[in-house]
């Protein structure tokens, strides 16, 4: 038996399901990947196994991991005395950076995660506006609380007009959360337009990711975005960005630059804090000074702002703005994404690649890219057996991709900063073999 398997075993009896967080658990392996260490694009596990690593931390390792600048900036941030539950020159040096990176942040609020960050905009959007309901869209993901998690991984009732019954991802919400969302299909300006004047003036605010990594990399159709800020605008309605995973892994400035659409609030965690937990809400003043202590909407907490995810994060931000940061994510990514297809049509596999800046899927079973626009017609199509026989096999050959075993789109895979031209051209000679096992 491997250590591995017996500290699976032995943490089967401590902790839920063998896993600090649910999550962690790869459905594929039948138990979680128990790490020793991790260094630039590599995974060691405690067996000694080495894995070239797609996973990312779920998107928050996008400069890899123990980055020597954000290594050496943590060190100096120990001998000061990581203090909690103060600001300090940090601070706001990191709101500076924010505000430099994100157009639509003229002033920002942090915290702790991206659910954190999501809760307290919506909270903010409702008490700005006097309203009530929140809009989000079928397959996005914005965290697990229940102000927003429906609709985001199972395909529900839609009606003629595009509206979706709004079903809970999660037991034990309150019977009646449902009532304050509203679910509409995503890409579709006419399915929008008729919720608006369905629910008129009971909406505070709209909610989406610009680009919904967690249903693989659902983009935004071109004129969508200024088509929503449009609406939003004309209706009094607060409208927010999820740049959760968005946030730094595309072009500078993120989504909002990338598709020339501002929103008026917008959230950010994960790459902004090179692996230590931190996440931000930014948006325009005269909504966020209705925060405390200026305002009467509260959003506090003991741990938000500590200096080492302070730190990390103005090191990341830095790193963002440098020359040829993007380019990078662009060369690889290119290499990889087209290589992988032509492995794809080698071996005679349905599906295709599709990514953006440094995060990406393999759309196994899906032949028409064009359906990518389409969240109901990726989870018709995705074959969900070639993409777990797939993540099986990987790691049997040094690669890390993590499955869920729930997901009914692909999950986003991971380029980071530390990925280099060995590591893509080592993968794809890799996966050439697993899809000749696949064919």
């Amino acid at each position: 038996m491997t250590r591995q398997q017996t500290l699976y075993e032995e943490a089967r009896q401590s902790l839920v399901g063998g896993v600090s967080a649910g999550q962690r658990y790869n459905g594929e392996l039948g138990r979680p990947l128990y790490l020793d260490r991790a260094e630039g694009s590599r995974l060691y596990d405690i067996d000694g196994n080495e894995y070239i690593d797609f996973h990312g931390g779920s998107g928050a390792a996008l400069f890899g991991h123990n980055h020597p600048r954000i290594r050496q900036a943590l060190l100096a941030a120990m001998e000061r005395g990581f203090f909690m539950n103060y600001d300090s020159e940090d601070t706001v040096e990191l709101a500076g950076l924010v505000r430099e990176i994100f157009p639509s942040c003229e002033k920002i609020r942090l915290a702790n995660t991206g659910s954190e960050a999501t809760q307290g905009a919506i909270r903010l959007a409702r008490a700005y506006t006097g309203r009530n309901l929140v809009l989000r869209f079928e397959g996005h993901f914005h965290g697990m609380h229940e102000n927003v998690w429906f609709n985001h991984n199972a395909v529900h009732h839609v009606d003629q007009f595009g509206e979706v019954d709004t079903v809970p991802d999660s037991a034990g919400f309150p019977v009646e959360a449902s009532a304050n969302v509203v679910n509409v299909v995503f890409n579709d300006v006419e399915a929008l337009e008729h919720a608006v004047a369905k629910y008129r003036e009971r909406i505070a605010a709209v909610i989406l990711e610009p680009v919904s990594y967690n249903c693989g990399c659902l983009e935004a159709r071109e004129n969508y975005l200024s088509a929503v800020r449009e609406i939003c605008t004309r209706e009094g309605i607060v409208l927010i960005f999820d740049e959760v995973i968005c946030g730094l892994r595309m072009s500078p400035g993120s989504a909002q630059r990338r598709f020339a659409v501002l929103p008026d609030l917008t959230t950010a965690a994960k790459a902004i804090g090179g692996g230590l937990p931190i996440a931000l809400i930014g948006g325009k003043p005269e909504i966020m000074d209705r925060f405390n202590p200026l305002g009467d909407v509260a959003m506090s907490g003991t741990y938000t702002g500590s200096l080492l995810p302070v730190v990390a994060a103005v090191e990341c931000m830095k790193m963002s703005l440098e020359d040829g940061f993007y380019e990078h994510f662009d060369h690889l990514g290119a290499q990889l994404f087209t290589g992988i297809d032509e492995l794809l049509a080698k071996h005679g596999l349905p599906g295709h690649v599709r990514g953006l800046g440094a995060r990406w899927s393999i759309y196994f079973g899906v032949e028409d890219p064009e359906d990518d626009y389409d969240f109901r017609k990726v989870a018709s199509a995705f074959d969900r057996d070639l993409d777990k026989r797939f993540v099986h096999a990987a790691p049997t050959v040094g690669l890390w991709f993590h499955d869920t075993s729930s997901s009914i789109t692909p999950a986003h895979r991971a380029l980071m900063t530390a990925h280099t031209q060995a590591d893509i051209d080592e993968t794809l000679e890799k996966i050439d073999g697993i899809f000749a096992d696949l064919g």
